[in-house]
């Protein structure tokens, strides 16, 4: 569970200021480990860890932390009926019941600061959509955020006022959300061509005068098509995607523009960084006309949701996405062979198996990734029991199922969750240990 950047803040003055007065190494050292020990154990710990700190620091370091003492506590006693933190090592990262990639503390305290009220509003709409057409570094192009995906599509009705919408019939995806993406056009007279297989130049003949929309199905990427010199939109929807090329396998709206695409329409969350969202990119003159018209205002996002968006794109630290997906496989297979080790000293855990089977982005998408999985089995519990036991626990950790194993895939899973994932899966009887002789199976 992720600490609010003003403790993390406050805990690191007072810690520094205790080490520049401190006068012999045994107290910088003692301070120190008491630093990390209470990191580690924030929030669930934070007054006694806070406790522990404040009678052997300094004064200035004591009044340091006392100033967000308060709303430190506050934030230990979080609500959790709603808000179950989620732990995902099922290995699949866009799931259904959560990704349990958080955002980063820069996005989310500039969030918070716009949306807690109390900040002057010189135009901060209008300021905050030219830091983002500027930040998509593309000469007459523009961003715009949408509530969600789905209501960045529907926000394309004003582009019909004058153009005929034609998809083909390859490309009635269904959206994240699991709209059909033709429902999510409501209201639009949508015109169908080409048959169900794969696109081919000859099924767009006689187009004129249209927006053509071209989807993302998670096997086959979208490319630009040649219109013959056509006055055609092309507006491609991208349910995974990033705003500006990172990896090369993931497609970008920054790339697709660069190709030729008018106008990029997808979803934000942990692969841009940011927080849910529906983000459109494209030529400055269609965002205009979207924006400029008065149904925009029941489909644009917050102004603090627009201010993350911008924010993750600005942030020069990597994102938590990022961080897992650049994370090395001989990092994953070490950690895998740790958690193995101590799971198998548990008495309610009777098998475990590493394998190396590739993650994945969506089910069933064509974004693989290399991984390391446990397979494990317990005493007592069915696999299905089992699973379903660890998503209702707080934390939810979700897992995979193979056969008669419960499957915990690292690839999404952060090295610092490692040990609450051990947790929640060991019947806490037996005291692990690292060094145990344990003979670990490998396929």
């Amino acid at each position: 569970m992720r600490l609010p950047p003003w403790a993390i803040e406050a805990i690191r003055n007072g810690v520094a200021d205790v080490a520049r007065k401190a006068s012999d190494t045994e107290t910088i050292a003692r301070v120190k480990a008491q630093a990390a020990e209470l990191l580690r154990d924030l929030p669930e710990n934070a007054s006694r860890s806070i406790d522990a700190l404040v009678k052997t620091a300094s004064e200035t370091a004591r009044g340091a932390i006392d100033q967000g003492r308060e709303s430190m506590l506050r934030w230990t006693e979080r609500q959790t009926d709603l808000a179950v933190p989620c732990i995902n090592a099922g290995g699949v990262l866009l799931a259904r019941s959560g990704t349990g990639v958080p955002v980063s503390d820069p996005v989310l305290q500039l969030g918070a600061d716009v949306l807690r009220g109390d900040c002057v509003d010189h135009d901060l709409n209008q300021q905050l959509s030219r830091s983002l057409a500027r930040l998509l570094d593309l000469d007459g192009h523009a961003i715009a955020v949408a509530t969600s995906l789905d209501a960045a599509i529907a926000s394309l009705t004003v582009l019909a006022q004058q153009r005929e919408f034609v998809m083909h019939r390859s490309q009635a995806i269904r959206l994240p959300s699991g709209t059909p993406l033709p429902d999510a056009l409501a209201g639009l007279t949508l015109r169908e061509c080409g048959g169900v297989q794969a696109i081919e130049p000859r099924d767009f003949d006689g187009i004129d005068h249209a927006c053509v929309i071209l989807a993302d199905d998670g096997m086959h990427p979208i490319g630009p098509i040649d219109f013959k010199g056509r006055d055609v939109i092309s507006i491609a929807v991208l349910p995974v995607g990033t705003i500006r090329q990172a990896h090369d396998s993931i497609p970008s709206a920054q790339v697709l523009l660069q190709s030729g695409i008018d106008l990029v329409l997808l979803p934000g969350g942990p692969l841009t960084g940011g927080t849910a969202a529906g983000i459109l990119a494209g030529k400055k003159t269609l965002i205009d006309s979207i924006q400029q018209d008065a149904r925009w205002n029941t489909h644009k996002a917050a102004a603090g949701i627009v201010a993350m968006t911008l924010a993750a794109m600005t942030d020069s630290n990597p994102s938590p996405f990022s961080v897992l997906i650049d994370t090395g496989e001989e990092n994953l297979r070490s950690r895998a062979e740790r958690m193995a080790i101590r799971l198998t000293a548990d008495d309610s855990i009777t098998g475990c198996q590493i394998t190396d089977r590739p993650a994945r982005l969506i089910d069933g998408g064509r974004w693989e990734f290399p991984s390391r999985q446990l397979n494990l089995r317990h005493k007592t519990l069915s696999a299905q029991q089992w699973c379903d036991q660890l998503a209702k626990q707080n934390p939810a950790v979700i897992t995979g199922i193979d056969g008669e194993h419960l499957v915990i895939d690292l690839r999404w899973l952060p090295a610092s969750a490692d040990s609450a994932t051990a947790a929640a899966l060991g019947s806490g009887e037996s005291s692990p240990s690292d060094d145990a002789p344990v003979d670990v199976p490998q396929v």
